[in-house]
């Protein structure tokens, strides 16, 4: 299975994608998607020093494209930037949940991107389980990146 690239413009969170500041969705580079690629899907999840991965956000039926905008707004589905539908995180919420690392502590985030040869025939805030069994047989790349934000 060929790998896409997958690179974020940072290494080190900028506050305006954490939850001290405007807590936005940051802005995804996607490079080596192949002709027959439908849409892409993102699993974005925390690793934090201590407990378990929690899935931060879920988004899908996202248009086969390059650069992946910031700014996803919360919602089921959504028009802008881009048309997709986005599933519950284990934060109880739809949508987004930046980085938020207590004081002195730190976390990093792992962005999942998808390329898949059809849209996803899954409700608005499915879970992440539902997600991948959703993209069985439909998964043609995958790629990730890491970035890390401190409290």
């Amino acid at each position: 299975m060929p790998k896409l690239t997958v690179k974020l413009d940072f290494e080190d969170f900028p506050e305006v994608y954490t939850c001290k500041g405007a807590n936005r969705s940051p802005p995804i580079r996607v490079e080596g998607i192949l002709p027959n690629i439908k849409s892409l899907a993102i699993l974005a999840t925390t690793s934090p020093e201590e407990g378990p991965a929690k899935v931060a956000w879920l988004l899908w039926n996202l248009p086969p494209v390059s650069l992946i905008p910031e700014g996803f707004p919360a919602g089921e589905e959504v028009e802008s930037p881009l048309h997709a539908v986005q599933g519950t995180n284990d934060f109880g919420n739809i949508g987004y949940r930046g980085p938020c690392p207590k004081p002195g502590e730190g976390e990093a985030y792992l962005f999942r991107v998808y390329a898949l040869d059809l849209d996803l025939a899954l409700p608005p805030g499915a879970t992440w389980e539902e997600m991948i069994r959703a993209m069985q047989g439909s998964l043609n790349q995958s790629g990730e990146v890491i970035a890390f934000a401190t409290g």
